[in-house]
């Protein structure tokens, strides 16, 4: 039986930490090495996490001052010896079979991949399901152009990584803490994987993440200035990415402006357009379009595509309902451009991925 290393990084999480740390003890699959990192909480996270633990042998809590969580994930997963490795955030939730339904995908796929992610469904405090406001799609495959141009993020919860490979990038990467955007850690190490091999999706909505006014992706100017960091450094990574796939996947951070907006963040909202116009103006001015295109017609779209458990705990909620609608906001022509995009980069060694003019 292949030993699953999970890894809990956990900041003040008392309200949550518990539930958490029993979805992951309660997996089917029991083969695990589980460690909750305390990193410098100031509540009783760390002594609670010993009283969830109650002698679990394959519970282990660590303790680190506070340095952000890449550092605490980063912790726990130099001490691993498993080969393959999970995360699971102290306050999000899985369901029973996760572990043991990737692991599946992961040896069923034709080509060892990358990384295995699975669907998610958002939750409340109270751990019931709320409708999700972006939609599940499968970026099976080499895909990274995909990926980066839609900003797709299944969510690091949801991510299963040979361990290997999870250090060859070093882990999550700590610098967007000490440049003050922290967030896109998840998203960065994705797309760097991306562009060594293939994703593999197990489509089941088998993480419940939680949405909650303490959440660090609430902050959405940090957060669209971290996702635009992590697009520009694996652009830097791997240079046959064309321009236009990266113009177009820093433009949709244009998105966190609206929800800026509607928090009354007029001046923040602003500063952030400013920015991606003075960089990208013509597909800045697209994505926009798309989303209030998107929005006029997604009630009535939605009604075709409504998640039947809306409204359930999602220990009740069957994985498998979870609508999968594909990417928002993606015109037919960038869709076809990008799938031949992602084919040129993984079937050469060399030169210029690029399969539309640069127009916008």
């Amino acid at each position: 039986m292949t030993r699953v290393c999970v890894i809990i990084p956990a900041h003040n999480a008392v309200a949550t930490l518990a539930r958490t740390m029993v979805s992951a003890m309660a997996q089917t699959h029991r083969d695990l090495e589980i460690y909750v990192v305390d990193d410098g909480s100031t509540d009783r996270t760390f002594d609670l996490a010993h009283d969830v633990a109650a002698g679990d042998p394959r519970v282990t809590i660590l303790r680190q001052d506070n340095a952000g969580v890449a550092a605490a994930r980063n912790h726990a997963l130099a001490r691993t010896k498993c080969a393959v490795t999970t995360w699971l955030d102290a306050d999000d939730l899985w369901h029973p079979t996760k572990i043991e339904r990737q692991l599946a995908t992961l040896r069923a796929v034709p080509e060892p991949p990358s990384f295995v992610y699975s669907g998610y469904r958002l939750i409340d405090d109270t751990d019931r399901v709320i409708p999700n406001f972006r939609t599940l799609a499968d970026v099976s495959g080499h895909t990274p152009c995909r990926q980066i141009a839609t900003n797709f993020f299944s969510n690091i919860s949801s991510i299963m990584i040979p361990t290997h490979l999870a250090r060859k990038f070093g882990g999550h990467d700590p610098r967007l803490r000490e440049w003050g955007i922290q967030g896109a850690e998840d998203l960065l190490l994705q797309l760097q994987l991306s562009t060594i091999g293939p994703a593999a999706c197990c489509r089941e909505a088998l993480v419940g993440y939680r949405m909650h006014r303490q959440n660090m992706s609430l902050g959405y100017g940090r957060a669209a200035r971290s996702n635009v960091r992590a697009i520009n450094l694996v652009g830097e990574l791997e240079p046959r990415i064309p321009a236009w796939v990266l113009k177009l996947g820093r433009a949709r951070t244009a998105g966190y402006a609206l929800h800026m907006l509607r928090q009354r963040d007029t001046s923040g909202a602003l500063r952030l357009l400013a920015e991606l116009f003075r960089e990208q103006p013509g597909y800045t001015v697209l994505t926009l379009l798309l989303i209030l295109r998107w929005q006029l017609q997604d009630a009535k779209v939605a009604k075709g595509f409504a998640d039947p458990d809306i409204g359930k705990r999602f220990s009740e909620a069957d994985p498998g309902t979870a609508p999968w609608r594909g990417h928002m906001i993606l015109t037919r022509r960038h869709d076809r451009a990008l799938d031949q995009a992602d084919r040129i980069l993984a079937t050469s060694g060399s030169g210029d991925v690029c399969c539309l003019p640069q127009t916008a």
